[in-house]
């Protein structure tokens, strides 16, 4: 499949089959905390990048598959795809479940952009920042972005949207959770059917830190009515498991090395890592601007 991957274990969706619509890494923000590493391509511009014809193609191909949602992600974000509501549309057509966009949510402040996502189930935009000063040292924007703009893009998105919105606060240690009540504010004014805290659980593009469980559970006194996204339920391939842990026993490599050997999609992999590095069965090691994985050795 060259646009489709998975389906997935989710910690929010359950089984989900993911859609691809981006060549990594293609997106508005580089986060200091993002799994998929630092944003090569850091833009604004909405373009057709995937062929309309070949994800629908693909999407139809996997409808009798048996998954929870289908979920418009991947390496990049989506919103950067011009044509998403056709995408949408298509999806929904050729699918009975639920069609989920997952995004950063940094262009409803443009109509247009909001127009193309009117037909989602479901939109899971995040907000980490309230000011801009902290938003540029979690999310290192395109220098066009502005936090306040994309705050009253979320606001008018709640507006118009008649489907479900979750908004996920990802938040990180001795980067934002100092401004976790302004953030709350925002929130409050974005009025989302579900808020959702999250922190560093995936091995992220730089070594930030995560907030302790208890750190997390204090949170939820910030942010009225939020929940703690629940940790992760082991529900992998042992086939697959076994042939990363012999990869990486011989050597270590990158997610990049690790996708060219197995022929799975990066997000595919990352669940593995994110499992086999909680069960202390590998370690990170950063050499340089590179973020590699090993085995460990007892």
């Amino acid at each position: 499949m060259k646009f489709l991957f998975g389906p997935v274990p989710s910690r929010r969706l359950g089984l989900s089959l993911g859609v691809d619509l981006l060549p990594p890494k293609t997106c508005t923000l580089d986060c200091a905390y993002c799994q998929l590493g630092r944003t090569t391509c850091l833009t604004l511009a909405r373009e057709r990048r995937v062929s309309q014809e070949g994800v629908l193609a693909e999407i139809r191909s996997r409808s009798e598959d048996d998954f929870d949602y289908l979920t418009l992600a991947g390496s990049g974000e989506p919103l950067l795809h011009l044509g998403l509501d056709e995408i949408i549309r298509g999806a929904k057509d050729a699918i009975d479940r639920p069609v989920v966009l997952l995004t950063n949510g940094t262009l409803f402040f443009r109509e247009e952009v909001r127009e193309e996502v009117m037909e989602a189930d479901l939109i899971v935009p995040s907000l980490d920042a309230a000011t801009q000063a902290t938003f540029e040292r979690v999310n290192r924007p395109h220098p066009d972005l502005k936090i306040d703009e994309i705050i009253e893009g979320l606001v008018r998105l709640r507006e118009e949207f008649v489907g479900e919105i979750w908004l996920e606060v990802m938040l990180v240690k001795d980067l934002n959770e100092i401004e976790a009540p302004l953030i709350a504010e925002a929130v409050e004014r974005i009025d989302p059917d579900r808020v959702q805290l999250n922190t560093v659980v995936r091995p992220p593009a730089e070594p930030v830190q995560p907030l302790a469980p208890e750190e997390m559970e204090r949170m939820l006194e910030v942010f009225s009515g939020a929940e703690v996204i629940a940790s992760w339920k082991r529900d992998l391939s042992k086939k697959t498991e076994v042939l990363i842990i012999d990869l990486l026993s011989r050597r270590p490599c990158t997610l990049e090395e690790l996708g060219n050997l197995t022929d799975l999609h990066r997000n595919e992999i990352l669940k593995y890592l994110e499992v086999l590095e909680s069960e202390d069965k590998i370690a990170r090691l950063r050499h340089g601007e590179n973020l590699y994985f090993q085995v460990k050795r007892g």
